[in-house]
């Protein structure tokens, strides 16, 4: 029997954290640049993360084991943990400066950070050190991707599989479609990643944004984040023409990276044949029309183009769970907080930035269940489900299943569960869904216009472990919790 490779994981660790200290010094330089009061702290973060790092590296140097391969328990305890480890170095800059001297909130911010999320305890955000501001959309462009995904083609030199790795961090229909060529795709949705960050922050700096806030708010929106530096948010800037480019922003966040290479180096219109980019778009569409049209009918909002941009933004925002906001939708009804909380549900596509279950699944489970009527008709007739013309196997299937039951079972019991932490009915179900799905503003008092400050000190650690589980996609982080996982 193989013992559990433990070197292995610290030694990745080690190296994720050296990483994420030498990402540090770029807040560190912005800092220097505006002369602000917690450049020292970062650079003291930074240092502090890099020795902490080369330690762990240093006790896993003896990776390599004979006839020691690593296995999902090494490489979901790994991915697990180097979140946690992001998350928890990631609090340093805050709390070292003061800017967030409570541990949990500034734990609270960096695991919103990381995990894209975009829940926020501050109060005045616009008091915020600048470095800091930076460093906080920074965190979540580097959770946005992946910082396991950005590593993964050093993975062999770590004595690891890549394909593992991709497999813990994105368990969907994709990941069997990528897999043979992983560290292919991983450039290439890497050099689509860094293109639209570049192109997006100049066409925010052509608007109204000068050059920090249109590079904090373009890298919040392609990792669709969420994260702003003004207290109103994008609402802030009143100005049509930001609304349309971080609009299109968050669609390219929450759409497959792999199709947006292919159509900008290909010049093909057989992406439209997607299927799930097909959803994408028709999910997009129906609910904006909707949404306009009910505000326009009830007298909510006048002015077509006004109703209609508004409706696109907050579609959209909610479809990709990027969390920005115009307007605190919860003044229009509760019709309009059932709409947002089913869009956050289902979200964007696979291969994305955007959280919830995708849109693979759902329509997945769309023809599974057409298929179960069909059936009901013709018996003995032999059905597939298909989708892009791939027959989805069975273990594909049922693996879906799976999930949608644990996500939704997870997101029923921690409202429950969050319930009695002094949040009301709406509030629980809303805070546990948004959180699970990385959306960032829940209901009532922890909606578009306010925060989580009030929120008890259980129920922060608690929307901290709900945010971890549904960026890594439940499995990896549920299976540690399963006696017969471990087992030899």
């Amino acid at each position: 029997m193989r013992r559990f490779n433990y070197r292995f994981v610290l030694s990745s660790i080690g190296v994720l954290l050296m990483i994420e200290a030498l990402f540090m010094l770029f807040s560190a330089f912005v800092g220097e640049y505006f002369n602000d009061r917690a450049v020292t702290s970062i650079y003291t973060s930074s240092v502090i993360t890099f020795l902490s790092g080369a330690l762990l590296a240093f006790l896993g140097r003896k990776r390599h084991r004979k006839g020691g391969s690593i296995s999902k328990r090494e490489v979901y305890l790994t991915v697990t943990m180097a979140w946690l480890m992001l998350a928890l170095f990631g609090t340093l800059p805050f709390l070292l400066s003061g800017a967030i001297p409570s541990f949990t909130n500034a734990f609270f911010e960096s695991m919103c950070g990381f995990t894209t999320t975009g829940s926020s305890t501050l109060l005045n955000i616009e008091a915020f050190p600048k470095s800091l501001h930076f460093w906080r959309s920074f965190t979540q462009w580097i959770g946005g991707f992946g910082i396991i995904i950005f590593v993964m083609s050093f993975m062999p030199v770590f004595g690891g599989n890549s394909g593992q790795f991709f497999d813990a961090e994105a368990t969907g229909i994709a990941e069997d479609q990528m897999r043979p060529r992983i560290n292919e795709v991983t450039k290439y949705m890497a050099l689509t990643y860094f293109a639209l960050t570049i192109i997006g922050f100049f066409f925010l700096w052509a608007g109204p944004m000068n050059a920090f806030d249109a590079a904090c708010h373009t890298m919040s929106a392609i990792s669709t984040g969420g994260f702003s530096t003004k207290q109103a948010s994008i609402a802030f800037f009143n100005s049509p023409y930001t609304e349309y480019v971080i609009t299109g922003l968050m669609f390219f966040g929450g759409t497959n990276f792999m199709l947006i290479y292919t159509f900008f180096t290909r010049f093909s219109r057989s992406v439209l044949k997607e299927e799930e980019f097909r959803w994408y778009l028709t999910i997009i569409a129906l609910f904006t029309i909707a949404i306009m049209g009910l505000l326009l009918i009830t007298g909510e909002m006048s002015g077509f183009e006004n109703t209609f941009r508004t409706a696109l933004f907050q579609v959209i925002a909610a479809v990709t769970t990027t969390g920005f906001a115009t307007v605190d939708y919860q003044m229009w009804g509760h019709i309009y907080w059932l709409l947002f909380l089913a869009m956050i549900l289902f979200c964007g596509c696979e291969g994305s930035t955007s959280g919830g279950m995708k849109i693979s699944r759902l329509v997945v489970l769309s023809k599974n269940t057409l298929l179960v009527f069909k059936k009901q008709v013709h018996p003995d007739a032999l059905y597939r489900v298909k989708m892009n013309g791939r027959v989805i196997t069975g273990h594909t299937s049922s693996k879906i299943l799976a999930f949608v039951f644990l996500y939704l079972t997870l997101a029923a019991i921690s409202a429950v569960i969050l319930s009695f932490t002094g949040m009301t009915f709406d509030e629980s179900i809303g805070v546990s869904i948004s959180s699970i799905s990385s959306y960032g503003f829940g209901l009532g008092s922890y909606g578009p216009s306010g925060t989580y400050e009030s929120a008890s000190i259980f129920a922060k650690y608690y929307l901290t472990f709900l945010m971890l589980v549904g960026r890594l996609e439940v499995f990896t982080v549920l299976s540690l919790f399963v006696p017969g996982f471990w087992k030899r």
